[in-house]
């Protein structure tokens, strides 16, 4: 019988932590391992900009939870 995403993603999220993290490193590692070749580098072009307006006072960051809110409102959980 095949499982749904929401079921998956429950037991997952009863995993210890340790367990959570290293989970979500192989999902991370495996979608890059098929990702875009050039990807990376654009990456790190865009981190490094990203970083110089930081230092410059030109942006600002925003607390980790109040990104994962407004992920959450947009995708409507």
């Amino acid at each position: 019988m095949s499982r749904n995403l929401a079921e998956i993603t429950d037991e997952a999220l009863r995993l210890p932590q340790d367990d959570q993290l290293r989970l979500a490193r192989t999902l991370l590692e495996q979608s890059e391992a098929v990702g875009d070749v050039g990807a990376d580098a654009a990456w790190e072009e865009e981190i490094e900009g990203r970083i110089k307006l930081v230092d410059a006072g030109l942006a600002t960051g925003r607390p980790f939870a109040d990104v994962l809110r407004d992920i959450d409102r947009q995708l409507a959980r």
